[in-house]
């Protein structure tokens, strides 16, 4: 049997009884095998886990609330292999970076689509970090003060988005190349940063490559999740401001 084929051994840990149905029936036809607990509660949930080593948790922030990045870290200290997604229903950034950072595998909303969650677990099961990107450009691009609008990405689009980290320093980064990494987050294409900064497309083209190459990643999603997890403050303050 394939590897991407076998069983995985799944726990849900819901506040709603039917969001937790949902989900169940959902995965009924994948290899997402649910446990048959009504229930985890949590005072239970890191008490006894099961041996097999392909686990997958999803949790409902709205039963753990503030105490979901402890109940994450408890988890992966417990089980390193298992795989964890927490489920929100609404956006929160502040919680899902202590969800992530907590060790949680994946961050999506309540409201994400049936094929698009399948999909989003098996991105998660290959070893993947997932979370809703464009919100998170979308959140960044309404608190810059000259940025343009944001691209919204398609809800496919945003849900299947990873971030990839390295260990790579922005300062690596020339300041033109801040500049356009900095687009690149507001979700513009070659043309609109080549009009914004007064260059050839040709140019950002060569810029973007470069970007791509220094921070180890392969396309320009990859690369915006990038800047959210590792610029800094100083990369805003030492990077030139874009021209008009």
């Amino acid at each position: 049997m394939p590897h991407d084929s076998l069983p995985i051994t799944t726990f849900l840990a819901c506040r709603n009884a039917m969001v937790r149905e949902g989900i169940r029936h959902i995965l009924s036809a994948t290899r997402y095998h649910v446990r048959p607990e009504q229930a985890i509660d949590r005072n239970d949930l890191l008490s006894a886990l099961p041996s097999e080593t392909e686990l997958l948790f999803i949790l409902d922030e709205n039963l753990y609330q503030e105490q979901s990045p402890e109940i994450v870290r408890g988890l992966k200290a417990r089980a390193p292999s298992a795989r964890v997604v927490v489920l929100a229903d609404s956006f929160d950034m502040g919680g899902m970076a202590a969800i992530l950072n907590a060790g949680a595998d994946g961050y999506c909303l309540a409201t994400i689509g049936c094929e698009t969650l399948v999909k989003y677990l098996d991105l998660v099961m290959l070893g993947e970090k997932v979370f809703p990107a464009a919100m998170v450009i979308a959140a960044l691009s309404e608190r810059a003060v000259d940025a343009p609008a944001p691209r919204f990405y398609s809800t496919a689009e945003a849900q299947r988005m990873q971030v990839v980290a390295t260990s790579v320093p922005s300062r690596m980064l020339s300041a033109r190349e801040a500049e356009i990494l900095h687009c690149l987050m507001e979700g513009a294409p070659n043309k609109t940063i080549a009009r914004k900064l007064d260059v050839a497309e040709a140019t950002v083209k060569v810029h973007v490559k470069a970007i791509l190459r220094k921070i180890r990643v392969t396309n320009r999603t990859q690369a915006a999740m990038w800047a959210v997890t590792h610029f800094s403050n100083e990369v805003h303050d030492e990077a030139p401001p874009l021209s008009s």
